[in-house]
């Protein structure tokens, strides 16, 4: 039999969460030490990546890539005309509002009368004709160099080389793999340019909305499971007796792990109430372990949660030093460690989360889970929380028999026992498994390995 060839591979990565994901989990090692991978990356002081990735990509090369504003701009007014345009559907209508959020007044009237089915067409021309003329010539140069069998992007849809990625591996007829990195990339960004060559999903639930909303065919799109769920395959680093010991809760306690949110609302009031209902005997025997979502803020009120003197909560001991930067240096991204996010989970006895894939991540590890919406505390700072909740991956989630949902704190409170019931009297293992493989495929063999017998698979 023939020795298989190394392939030449390039990846494009724009984004601190794409190097979380992808680097950090360690999905991409086995195909970069099997192959000839060239990492691509916007340059050193770019606004989205400030993790620097040279620890986690071996003996690849690392390339800088120029980020192009005049076509960033291009492919975001097109987008904005696509979205803009008139298409049926409750579910349409609330993507529609997601992005007219960021589309001041006078962008939203010229991009309405850019949809127009006559003058769409013409402009549409004229994009194709501008974008031409002016190509993204270090891209090419990249490509031309690189002489690549395979491109890879994982990101999302809206990312700042895939739009011209889509048509410069069509036009080097390179085969072009999209890898989905967030649960709501399906349904919340059109593509500008055609189709990528494969499309990996999550799951069953990502694949039909990426048909759906993408335009992708079926045939392209691959359900093969979350980069950054792989951690939760492994047995977490540190037991629950020695996490407790870390964050100072008694292990023979009920601990509720309250997952913050990125919606601004206050947390601190949530906080508030649920240790009142511990003190007051309404729930018995329970801890509240707080952990701020990594670019939350701590919600509305982040400043009064670090500074109050609490008798039933906790912070998480990884995230107490994000609350106090925060009050240091001001509003901040952090990017914590999965490994860590499996102790946390691995840890407690049950979750209250947001709107987030955290819910997704306490199904995966087998915890009763609450979503708590808030959908009371929606203001002008944080409006895009309703809109939210109505997108399609989420609304579909939130109706779950398995699920308790609270869409406010009243609500909250009065079902967290529901929550601790589910404690000792579990919902059926196959019920919660039939729930989360609706939304992550679950795989024995390692997503390395998948990517590496996918990738040969295509090429050779």
């Amino acid at each position: 039999m023939n020795k298989k060839r190394k392939l030449k591979i390039g990846i494009f990565i724009d984004h601190d969460i794409i190097i979380r994901h992808f680097l950090h989990s360690g999905v991409l090692k086995k195909l970069s030490n099997k192959h000839k991978v060239d990492f691509i990356l916007p340059p050193i002081g770019y606004k989205r990546t400030k993790l620097d990735p040279k620890n986690y990509i071996g003996n690849s090369k690392k390339i800088t890539l120029k980020v192009n504003n005049f076509r960033r701009t291009l492919w975001a007014r097109l987008r904005q005309v696509i979205i803009l345009r008139s298409r049926f559907g409750e579910e349409n209508k609330n993507i529609r509002k997601n992005w007219l959020q960021y589309i001041p007044l006078k962008e939203r009237i010229l991009q309405t009368l850019l949809g127009l089915p006559i003058i769409f067409k013409i402009y549409r021309l004229v994009i194709k004709i501008i974008e031409y003329q002016y190509r993204n010539k270090d891209l090419i140069n990249i490509i031309y160099k690189g002489k690549y069998d395979l491109i890879i992007n994982p990101g999302v849809p809206d990312g700042i080389f895939f739009d011209d990625l889509q048509l410069e591996a069509k036009r080097f007829k390179i085969p072009l793999i999209y890898i989905m990195n967030s649960w709501d990339n399906p349904c919340v960004c059109p593509l500008v340019n055609g189709q990528p060559d494969l499309y990996l999903a999550w799951g069953p639930q990502s694949a039909n909305l990426a048909n759906e909303y993408l335009k992708i065919d079926s045939h392209k799109i691959i359900q093969f499971g979350a980069a950054q769920f792989e951690v939760y395959k492994n047995n977490p680093k540190i037991n629950r007796l020695n996490f407790c010991k870390i964050n100072q809760i008694n292990p023979k306690n009920k601990i509720i792990l309250y997952a913050g949110s990125n919606h601004n609302t206050d947390e601190f009031s949530h906080l508030k109430a649920l240790e009142n209902s511990i003190e007051s005997g309404f729930l018995k025997k329970s801890i509240i372990l707080y952990r701020p979502h990594p670019w939350g803020g701590g919600g509305s009120t982040g400043n009064k949660i670090l500074n109050h003197d609490w008798k039933h909560v906790r912070i998480e001991s990884n995230m107490k030093n994000y609350l106090e930067n925060l009050q240091n240096k001001g509003y901040h991204l952090t990017f914590p460690s999965y490994e860590d996010t499996n102790v946390v989970l691995c840890a407690v006895d049950c979750v209250i989360s947001p709107l987030s894939t955290i819910l997704l991540e306490s199904l995966i590890v087998g915890k009763p889970t609450l979503c708590f919406r808030a959908l009371d505390e929606i203001s002008e700072k944080n409006k895009r929380l309703k809109i939210i909740s109505k997108m399609p991956h989420f609304k579909d989630f939130v109706t779950a028999k398995e699920i308790i949902l609270a869409d406010n704190l009243e609500q909250l409170v009065k079902k967290v026992p529901l929550l601790i019931n589910q404690i000792d009297n579990p919902i059926p293992k196959e019920d919660i498994n039939k729930l989360k493989s609706k939304y992550i495929c679950h795989y024995e063999e390692k997503y390395e390995e998948r990517l590496v017998t996918l990738v040969e698979k295509l090429i050779n």
